[in-house]
């Protein structure tokens, strides 16, 4: 894939001016020597987990991108600059038919998917839980 993965304040556990959104797990953005410095714009990307989901995602009829890892959804959506970020999202959000190709393909359990099945719109460090070993 030719695009650009790169991460948003938005979705880091990091101070940034605006609503934040689901909030990524530590793991996600972490780069081969170093862990997120604080700058999507000077950070390597295509070290991360983040960028690996990205370019191993199943694409939706409408653009969206969707991958899973250690039992979580994310979806990447495009940003003004032409690159992509992406976020966790409860298994509600993901399409059935990606979900159960995933289910087919044993990139995800029934278990994992019941633990994060839905979420409550107002907590946005729900995927946090993953960071624990």
């Amino acid at each position: 894939m030719t695009s650009l993965y790169r991460g948003s304040l938005k979705h880091k556990d990091r101070p940034s001016t605006g609503r934040k959104g689901t909030l990524c797990p530590e793991w996600t953005h972490t780069a081969i020597d170093s862990g997120f410095n604080g700058d999507p714009f000077n950070h390597p990307w295509d070290e991360t987990v983040a960028h690996q989901l990205f370019n191993s995602a199943t694409v939706w009829t409408d653009g969206r991108y969707f991958a899973t890892a250690r039992g979580i959804a994310f979806e990447a959506k495009p940003t003004r600059d032409g690159s992509w970020h992406g976020f966790p999202v409860p298994w509600e959000s993901v399409p059935p038919s990606i979900l159960n190709q995933w289910l087919r393909e044993k990139k995800v359990s029934g278990r994992e998917i019941r633990l994060y099945k839905q979420s409550d719109k107002n907590d946005i460090r729900w995927a946090l839980d993953s960071d624990e070993p």
